[in-house]
């Protein structure tokens, strides 16, 4: 386990544990560049050279006011110009590589991480998925991943770089006139306070600039989905305002965080010039007592004004750091949550040999708030089962059950005598056919659809199933047959065809239990022929569940099960149900009378 919390709550500055949450994060992502070690290696190697020539620059010109000047030496001054010169030429072409070498380890790092939550994202159950909004889930794939890029591809690099300036500097001008250095000196503690201060301060403020932007990237993606129903109700200016007033809370998040900051910077900046008047006021003293030279004058200033700017740096940084730390605790909370698998599971389920039984079956989402209330039935195998019932019945959570999506708080589910908390889910779900009301297409083309990009699978197989299916000669009417290009959750096809398409690719992957959650949509006569006979041909020879929004669909069905307030009220035929008068036939004579009207 990573040990982070995925949910969108500020952590408080008065959190103790912050310096080990902060290990724990960089010990996490460590793995990432393990793989990449040798670039990174060099790239360090690289940072040195350049951070130590760097620092050679002023003892050059130090040289030059000290020695070639007072001589009047024309040929030790072009000399020391010259070395100057290719000094900075030198430096230019180690950053350049450095810096190519930093980007890729960074680039390779980040593309694994994301990789890796992605992967695992989509092995989280369906609850969580039900408790985070998509905007929020694709700000952690996408956005909070990209923070953290800059903070290994050039942060990082950064904060080496400055170190090694102020330990280098620090060397030199000890080894120079180390009285004149310890007035300098006295002043950092100040700014290690100032730094510790930050950190402390501003990361509760990131946190919550990240959960914001994930709010909005959320009601964004919402408001694209429900475009058109935002428009035909005139809800335009509602959604403005609600994301109107999202930008402006983060807008003063950023402030608070960005005021923190701009105090730091002052302090820097008063630091460099009480530092330069220290230089000037007492070195310049001990200069004309013949204590210091103009040179070494020179270069102290010289080092102050390059000591600052890596504290500067650091105070930039560390900003950077805060706000890629906030986007590590939710990247990482993401990995922290426990995938669908099960230790129970031990048991690979070879076939649906005999029947499917709910036994005293409760289950509810939320606590005490019940769905489905003792569920009792049985299916065997070869049998066509309907589910009908009114909207939040619990139709659906028999099939959420039934998929493994969640588990029942009571009683038990079996398939052929064996407990479904033992059958590995993944050898379930590859006997089963699941047809969902809204049909999912994926971006790519209708043959990588129907064979869901299993390239094992041969075309040959697609067309066969797509002429079962009665969709066969729809697709090859299209300009580029089974080739076209799936637009937008296929919208570039008609509901049926999309229908029909969802029916051929499950009779692609041939399963033994289909369950089917019918459509409500109504399409043109036609369609509702090719619909209704796609449906009979994937129904055919199978064990199925159909959850029947239209009644006349449970005809097909050798028994039809009523769902009630999460109850298993009736069940029988048709025919039987109908002449029972009881809540069946009330639904019945309920839709029957809204298609007359």
């Amino acid at each position: 386990m990573w040990g982070f919390h995925d949910e969108d709550e500020l952590i408080t500055e008065e959190e103790p544990s912050k310096s080990k949450r902060d290990y724990r994060l960089i010990r996490n992502l460590l793995p990432y560049f393990r793989p990449y070690w040798p670039r990174v290696i060099a790239a360090g190697f690289l940072l040195l050279v350049s951070t130590l020539l760097t620092i050679a620059g002023p003892l050059i010109i130090k040289r030059v006011i000290d020695h070639e000047l007072p001589q009047k030496d024309l040929h030790g001054l072009i000399v020391l110009s010259a070395i100057y010169f290719l000094l900075q030429v030198v430096i230019i072409l180690v950053r350049y590589f450095q810096q190519i070498s930093i980007q890729t380890v960074g680039e390779r790092a980040i593309a694994d991480l994301k990789h890796d939550v992605f992967r695992h994202m989509i092995t989280l159950p369906v609850a969580y998925f039900d408790q985070h909004p998509v905007g929020r889930l694709i700000t952690r794939v996408e956005s909070d991943n990209e923070n953290l890029k800059s903070l290994f591809s050039s942060t990082s690099v950064v904060i080496a770089q400055d170190i090694v300036l102020l330990l280098g500097m620090s060397l030199v001008m000890l080894s120079i006139n180390a009285r004149l250095y310890m007035l300098i000196f006295f002043i950092l503690p100040v700014f290690l306070l100032a730094f510790w201060w930050f950190g402390r301060k501003v990361r509760p403020v990131y946190i919550a600039v990240r959960s914001k932007i994930a709010e909005i990237n959320s009601i964004v993606v919402e408001a694209v989905r429900g475009l058109a129903v935002i428009q035909v109700f005139g809800l335009e200016s509602r959604f403005e305002e609600r994301v109107r007033n999202m930008g402006r809370d983060k807008f003063k998040l950023e402030m608070k965080a960005q005021s923190y900051w701009y105090r730091i910077w002052m302090l820097v900046d008063l630091g460099e010039v009480i530092g330069i008047i220290l230089v000037l006021g007492v070195g310049g003293a001990w200069a004309l007592g013949g204590l210091v030279t103009i040179g070494a004058l020179f270069l102290f200033i010289s080092y102050i004004t390059r000591l600052f700017g890596p504290l500067r740096g650091l105070s930039d940084q560390i900003n950077l750091i805060e706000r890629a730390f906030a986007s590590a605790e939710r990247v990482f909370g993401i990995l922290s949550r426990d995938s669908e698998k099960d230790a129970r599971e031990t048991y690979d389920l070879s076939g649906f040999k005999r029947e499917l039984v709910f036994q005293n079956v409760d289950f509810s989402y939320e606590e005490d708030k019940w769905i489905l209330n003792d569920i009792n039935f049985k299916i065997a195998k070869g049998e066509r089962i309907a589910l009908v019932g009114e909207t939040g019945g619990g139709k659906t959570s028999i099939i959420s059950l039934l998929l493994k999506f969640y588990e029942p708080q009571n009683g038990e589910i079996q398939i052929d005598g064996v407990p479904m908390t033992r059958i590995r889910r993944d050898s379930l779900r590859r006997k089963i056919g699941f047809v969902p009301q809204d049909v999912i297409l994926f971006p790519g083309t209708i043959l990588e659809n129907l064979r869901l990009f299993n390239l094992e699978i041969p075309p040959e197989r697609v067309y066969e199933a797509a002429r079962r299916a009665r969709i066969h000669d729809r697709i090859q009417a299209l300009p580029k047959a089974y080739e076209t290009n799936i637009i937008e959750q296929g919208i570039n096809l008609s509901f049926g065809e999309r229908q029909l398409i969802s029916f051929a690719r499950a009779l692609v992957f041939d399963p033994e239990l289909v369950i089917l959650d019918e459509a409500t949509s109504s399409v043109d006569p036609e369609s509702e022929r090719m619909v209704q006979e796609g449906m009979k041909e994937l129904l055919k020879d199978r064990t199925a569940i159909i959850i029947a929004h239209r009644l006349t669909t449970t005809r097909l069905a050798d028994r039809v099960m009523v769902i009630h307030n999460g109850r298993l009220v009736e069940e029988g035929r048709h025919q039987d149900l109908i002449k029972r008068k009881g809540f069946y036939q009330k639904l019945y004579q309920l839709q029957y009378i809204s298609a007359v009207q």
